[in-house]
């Protein structure tokens, strides 16, 4: 589960997808957000299809649907399972609908069971420069009469693998560049081809807890505690180029 993320600079600017038509409408913005302890129930940068380009709107975190009777933010749809998110009822409307969205982030935490009731934090961070990674998400709007709508998402979570299992059994739908237009344009058949899960080239380090509390939210947050620092390197390098 990804319950808790980070969005900073720099963003990389210098890959072909960006020049062609996504650097314009996003670096700007995203230039704007510092933030090292994104939460639930918060409004967050995410990346909609609009008239033929990418565009940047804040939604809140956890997906309302919308035949929601009121707009609470259930912690358990903060995250959709890839392998149910084609069915179950709080997503199946937005999956259908071709509702489908990319979350920007810089890095993600998780949690892993020390057992005794004790749990110990961890950030998982792009491993090199390419930033912000994407992940697949889906949107919905909620509204009810004569009232302004309300925009929510969701991140998509696969089976973790690679070094992510050392620490947790999920992970987020990060999308190689090259994919990210075609998450967003492509038909319901075809976007299922994204939700197997993949190889992230991420590093991961322990880090304090303190990022369980949503008042903090400071650059200390991704700071190591240990100088255990693992490194990931998924086969073949089309995850990172644009090819």
């Amino acid at each position: 589960m990804c319950g808790r993320y980070a969005l900073y600079g720099p963003y990389q600017n210098d890959e072909p997808v960006w020049h062609e038509n996504w650097a314009a409408p996003l670096l700007q913005p995203l230039a704007e957000i510092t933030r090292y302890n994104m939460a639930p129930s918060q409004m967050h940068p995410v990346v909609c299809w609009e008239a033929a380009e990418p565009r940047l709107r804040r939604m809140r975190w956890g997906l309302i649907p919308g035949w929601a009777r009121e707009p609470k933010v259930a912690y358990s749809t903060i995250n959709a399972r890839a392998e149910s998110v084609l069915e179950k009822p709080s997503y199946r409307s937005a999956w259908r609908s071709g509702q489908r969205c990319l979350v920007p982030i810089t890095g993600w935490y998780e949690w892993q069971d020390k057992g005794a009731g004790l749990k110990q934090a961890y950030y998982f961070h792009t491993r090199d420069i390419r930033n912000p990674m994407m992940c697949a998400g889906l949107w919905s709007r909620w509204q009810l009469p004569d009232a302004e709508p309300l925009f929510s998402y969701t991140i998509i979570t696969t089976e973790a693998v690679g070094i992510v299992r050392e620490v947790h059994t999920r992970q987020p739908r990060v999308l190689s560049i090259r994919d990210w237009q075609a998450w967003l344009v492509a038909d319901v058949r075809t976007a299922e081809y994204w939700l197997k899960p993949e190889s992230i080239p991420v590093s991961y380090h322990q880090v304090g807890n303190e990022v369980g509390n949503v008042r903090r939210d400071d650059a200390g947050l991704i700071q190591p505690v240990s100088r255990d620092d693992r490194v990931d390197i998924p086969t073949g390098e089309s995850f990172l180029l644009d090819i």
